[in-house]
């Protein structure tokens, strides 16, 4: 079911949404309800519960990993070649 929303803009604020959907070959109203979704999709929160799902999903998996010493050791020797040139 579809309910109608009544939104106030002053006369420049209309004139720009209208040049914009125009641009998209939008109508005002599928612009506007485009716009809502964007920013329904943009919250911090929806953001955090992205990068929440994405860690839980990489950490389904079981790559091998070496010893953190000897990582980090390893990366430390690369930057201590690296400045010698």
């Amino acid at each position: 079911m579809s309910v109608r929303l009544q939104v106030l803009l002053d006369e420049e604020e209309l004139m720009e949404v209208k040049e914009l959907a125009v641009q998209e070959n939008l109508t005002v109203s599928a612009w506007v309800r485009r716009a809502i979704q964007h920013e329904k999709k943009e919250r911090p929160g929806t953001a955090a519960r992205k990068k929440l799902k994405r860690i839980q999903s990489a950490a389904n998996y079981d790559f091998p990993s070496g010893d953190y010493k000897e990582m980090a050791a390893e990366i430390e020797s690369g930057y201590h070649k690296g400045s010698r040139r």
